[in-house]
């Protein structure tokens, strides 16, 4: 025992030199994303099941190594708050588990989420709430650690995540939805699960927007990579639930994430993942459009692929086709769009054509000058290519072969090419 209270003692001390920042004050606004005012944070919903078949959108960019490791131990499981239970759950034998610990357990954490609830329902702004939601949330591990296998555990990791949730520890949080979701793939508190986990990966997204640093002691965001692990959570949602009802939600955060951070390939999967596998999505015009700006804006210039530009211009197409109103609502932009994506097409052929003019080319640049002047007379390359057209007209088709003597020396591949053997003639064959 003695040998116990000094090891606590000593990883509790570590954990407190190492810390950055603490953290002082809940974050209502995450809450109050995350839980509905029509549910209670103990209601239940039955998951809504599709009768089409679920895809498989797993990326090696986003999690290359598949599902996180759902049993990890993370440093927060060993703050002073948590390091008695983390020791009391995580090496348990099977011969030390007990099926009635684990029911006195979730009894005791149910009973201690409701006074919680009260409590923040009483004072939202206090934090008195939060010591309390810990402590449920610690009766839940030891439930589910004690009943592994059964329905107990189940609901045990659900409330364990809702608790931590609560309690401003987001980073837990998501851990005992990803175990629920990992052992229990067709859980009943699927949506509830990933509702949270959605409110969570946005928040994590904004603090890295704001400029926030990272505190090794702050319970509430990942230790590093908070941006990273919140696209990886974004996209796991719709991996485990891809025909869920936050799985479009998911995709669009992740895809504007993406686009933020200048990643315009990796945003535009994510929109075209909207767009085709989402048609009743209320993000579908909106997706259109970010789709639209993300190709544009990853398009590198003419010298580069051509592709994110002819995505564009089918994106703005199906725009103009598919949302006539909405399109009439952002006419200015669509058509700022039109005329940028119309100029960058243009350059293409005219750079070609200077390409080709350059090394004496001028039957090949002229070709490509007349696609400019008959493909987009309405671009400012298109007004100004006639002068080139005319000057590369005057000039050799061909450039001067210098060394004819050596080009004697192979053969003409245009020449029509004589067969080994006739056609016809077996004689060799015989």
């Amino acid at each position: 025992m003695r040998l116990w209270h000094q090891t606590n003692r000593v990883l509790i001390l570590s954990i407190a030199i190492g810390a950055l920042t603490v953290c002082t004050s809940g974050c209502k606004s995450l809450r109050d994303r995350g839980a509905n005012s029509d549910r209670s944070l103990l209601g239940l919903k039955k998951k809504k099941k599709s009768e089409e078949p679920a895809q498989d959108l797993s990326g090696e960019y986003l999690d290359p190594l598949g599902a996180r490791n759902t049993e990890r131990i993370m440093l927060d499981d060993l703050s002073p708050s948590q390091i008695a239970t983390t020791f009391k759950t995580r090496w348990l034998s099977d011969k030390d588990r007990d099926r009635s610990a684990a029911s006195v357990a979730i009894s005791t954490g149910k009973e201690l989420f409701s006074r919680a609830s009260a409590q923040h329902q009483a004072n939202p702004n206090g934090d008195a709430h939060i010591e309390v939601f810990t402590d449920a949330a610690n009766k839940f591990r030891i439930a589910s650690a004690n009943a592994p296998g059964t329905a107990v555990e189940e609901e045990a990791f659900y409330l364990e995540g809702e608790a931590y949730f609560f309690a401003n520890r987001y980073v837990q949080a998501n851990r005992a939805f990803e175990r629920l979701i990992a052992k229990y793939p067709g859980t009943r508190f699927l949506d509830l699960a990933e509702q949270k986990r959605l409110a969570i990966a946005q928040y994590w997204l904004e603090l890295d927007e704001n400029g926030s640093k990272i505190a090794f002691s702050d319970p509430q965001r990942p230790k590093t990579g908070m941006a990273g692990e919140a696209r990886r959570v974004l996209h796991r949602i719709r991996v485990d639930d891809p025909t869920g009802q936050y799985a479009d939600d998911a995709t669009i955060a992740l895809g504007k994430a993406f686009l933020r951070d200048k990643n315009y390939y990796e945003a535009t999967d994510a929109f075209r993942d909207i767009r085709n596998n989402y048609p009743q999505s209320r993000y579908q015009f909106e997706a259109h459009m970010l789709e639209l700006q993300a190709h544009v804006q990853g398009y590198k210039g003419p010298s580069y692929d051509a592709t994110p530009l002819k995505s564009a211009d089918e994106i703005l197409e199906k725009v103009v086709r598919k949302f006539p109103t909405e399109a009439q609502e952002h006419l200015g932009y669509l058509e700022s769009q039109a005329t940028l994506i119309r100029n960058q097409l243009a350059e293409r052929d005219y750079s070609l054509g200077d390409y080709y003019a350059q090394r004496g080319q001028n039957r090949a640049a002229k070709i490509h000058y007349e696609r400019v002047a008959q493909k987009f007379s309405d671009t400012q390359f298109g007004r100004s290519v006639s002068d080139r057209i005319a000057d590369v007209s005057s000039k050799p088709p061909v450039p001067k072969q210098h060394a004819q003597w050596l080009v004697d020396l192979f053969p003409d591949d245009k020449a029509a090419a004589k067969p080994v053997i006739a056609s016809r003639d077996d004689r060799i064959l015989r």
